[in-house]
């Protein structure tokens, strides 16, 4: 089971990186602006944290594996459909409805990852199962750079997408095997209040990245993001007064529970920005080709791979979150500064020391913060908490991506976002976002988790 979770974490993370490289030849390929660029990446992360309480709701009336199933085969068929992008006109809506049906088939997977890892192994061993699921996953991450770079070069860039299909089969056999005691709640599914949050939550995180788009003092921006802000209010209080809710936000009462997962999505949000925008500069900016493209962004895959393995040893040999966490953010933060820093020397040895110090300061936290916001709610909710973090991650991954793409947009040239470019002036405000929610990520953890705050063995 840990090996069927793993794989199909990094088929998800395989997808990020792997499409990242391919993103450049995507744009000229099909003409595409750097307003619809943008879009590829966020409308997927989007749908993912959209779907992902949709996937906890579907796990609690027909069961975990019986979802998980149905999400592995729905993100295989949209890979699929991604690479049968047309042509012309009718490419854009395409392309962006088979990514947010992608989005949805990594939601309705990843609540019932954590969920079994945390069931299936004692407190003592759920740090460094958790690392290891994890570490499993980033090990498809530093392979996609890689991987999409030698697939877009020999093949074309529509190539990049049907290969999450064996990887899917190869998960659903691991998973057939697994034996796993469940007995599904049987609840009723609801309809109003999820729909009404999907469609909050997208018109807020869109809204957001069209203002790099009409401007931050558009009236219609304001009348976007108003309207989303409003339909969420409507749909938190509805999931609120539920007596079964779909998504449990009373969790977020819990204080260590609201840190951690705070944190994650915090370094979620730059991570995807450094990912995203650290390929397209080497790519746009520098003009390396794709294989050294790929290859260039090894030094930071690895690194986070790194980070996470080492997370739950350090957890579990100090039983404190407060090493990993602090260590890995004040490392993220330094390295993605010095990144930024050597960005306009375009020379890429100088942008090396940068990226393995955040790759390495980013994994860290992550499957410490995991362990710890797990243990913190009782066990009889850990499905809801898992199903929380997960949207809350991923959600955070979106509003950075959208901020980070809306300030693009305003510092790019027009010709530029036209031809589907970010120019090298604009990158750097991207990775300035990055930097600042690590900066932010790393206050947060100084200030609210408590220095006596210990893991306990049973």
């Amino acid at each position: 089971m840990l090996a069927a979770m793993g794989c199909a974490g990094g088929m998800i993370m395989l997808d990020q990186t792997v499409v990242a490289v391919a993103l450049a030849p995507m744009a000229r390929g099909l003409g595409l602006t750097t307003y619809a660029l943008h879009g590829v990446a966020l409308v997927y992360v989007l749908a993912l944290a959209a779907f992902a309480p949709v996937g906890g709701m579907v796990a609690r009336r027909f069961g975990l594996l019986p979802t998980f199933r149905f999400g592995i085969l729905l993100f295989a068929v949209a890979s699929g459909g991604c690479g049968l992008t047309p042509s012309g006109p009718a490419a854009e809506p395409f392309l962006l409805l088979m990514r947010a049906l992608q989005g949805a088939g990594a939601g309705l997977m990843i609540p019932v990852a954590t969920t079994l890892i945390t069931g299936l192994y004692e407190e003592r061993e759920r740090g460094r199962a958790l690392a290891t699921y994890a570490g499993l996953a980033q090990v498809f991450f530093v392979l996609g750079p890689v991987v999409g770079a030698l697939l877009t070069q020999y093949l074309g860039w529509r190539a990049v997408f049907p290969v999450n299909v064996p990887v899917a089969a190869a998960v659903l056999c691991l998973a057939a095997g697994a034996r796993v005691e469940e007995e599904p709640e049987g609840r009723p599914l609801a309809v109003v209040a999820p729909l009404l949050m999907l469609l909050s939550v997208a018109v807020l995180v869109l809204g957001l990245y069209w203002c790099g788009f009409r401007g931050f003092t558009d009236p219609r921006t304001f009348a976007v993001m108003a309207s989303g802000a409003v339909s969420l209010a409507v749909a938190v209080r509805l999931v609120l007064r539920s007596p079964e809710p779909f998504l449990d936000l009373r969790l977020l009462g819990i204080r260590p529970y609201a840190v951690a997962v705070t944190l994650t999505a915090m370094v979620q949000a730059a991570q995807l920005i450094l990912v995203v925008h650290g390929t397209l500069f080497l790519r746009q900016a520098m003009h390396r080709p794709l294989l050294t493209t790929g290859l260039s962004l090894v030094p930071l895959v690895a690194a986070l791979t790194v980070g996470t393995l080492l997370s739950g040893h350090l957890l579990d040999r100090y039983r404190s979150i407060r090493i990993p966490v602090l260590l890995g953010l004040a490392a993220a933060t330094l390295g993605a500064v010095l990144w930024t820093v050597a960005l306009p020397s375009h020379t890429y040895a100088w942008q090396v020391p940068g990226m393995v110090l955040a790759g390495i300061g980013m994994g860290l936290p992550v499957p410490a913060l995991s362990a710890e916001l797990m243990r913190r709610v009782p066990e009889g909710e850990r499905v809801d908490a898992s199903v929380l973090r997960q949207t809350l991650r991923q959600l955070g991954g979106a509003v950075g991506l959208a901020l980070a793409g809306a300030m693009v947009l305003t510092a790019n040239d027009d010709s530029a976002d036209a031809a589907g470019i970010v120019d090298a002036t604009a990158t750097p405000v991207a990775f300035i976002t990055a930097s600042g929610f690590l900066c932010a990520a790393l206050l947060c953890a100084a200030l609210m988790l408590p220095a006596a705050e210990r893991t306990r063995r049973r």
